[in-house]
């Protein structure tokens, strides 16, 4: 799947200044239930996981709970046709605990209310329609990849060593996870010796 038409393929990563204010935005929405709950649903897993949009559509309500039990979620990546087990910290775990707390379709999907037979929710279209809202919020120069970059970012800042969070993030080669990573000034700054 190619890269959605109008996304900044440099967008700038998602931090906590960005996620609180996608999260304000979302539950202040005057709309349908099922849309606010929609979008607050992608912002918290996307933030907490680094996966991409297009690997959440397809997580059910029972992965979450059973991601809850465990502490660690388990989520198939069609691109690479792997498994990732992603581990939750207590943060995230009750972060999902109130997402599903009134949940009673437990075989039903977790960002959209589909038939649970078939995945009927596109991804392309969702990824669309998910980053006009985010670029309506932050600007241009944020998308729905701009989780992801901020995961890493926030792994990079910690000190984590990038083999760490290329296992983390899922990808193949620890470049490509580094390149994620663009230090700021002041990160230079902050690691001054002299």
């Amino acid at each position: 799947m190619s890269r959605p038409k109008n996304t900044n393929r440099n967008s700038k990563p998602i931090l906590d200044r960005e996620y609180s204010i996608l999260k304000s935005y979302v539950n202040g929405l005057e709309t349908f239930e099922t849309t606010k709950v929609k979008w607050l649903r992608s912002v918290e897993l996307l933030f907490i996981s680094g996966l991409r949009v297009s690997e959440i559509l397809d997580i059910k309500i029972n992965d979450i709970v059973e991601g809850i039990k465990k502490s660690e979620l388990s989520v198939f990546v069609k691109k690479q046709k792997i498994i990732r087990h992603i581990p939750l910290s207590d943060k995230s775990v009750s972060i999902l605990k109130k997402l599903i707390k009134d949940e009673t379709d437990m075989d039903g999907y977790f960002i959209h209310k589909r038939n649970s037979k078939r995945n009927n929710l596109n991804s392309i279209g969702f990824t669309k329609d998910f980053n006009f809202v985010i670029q309506n919020i932050l600007g241009k120069e944020f998308s729905s990849h701009s989780f992801r970059k901020g995961i890493i970012t926030h792994m990079s800042m910690k000190g984590i060593n990038p083999k760490i969070t290329q296992s983390y993030i899922g990808h193949r080669n620890v470049t490509t996870t580094l390149n994620y990573y663009k230090p700021t000034s002041e990160d230079v700054r902050e690691c001054l010796v002299r």
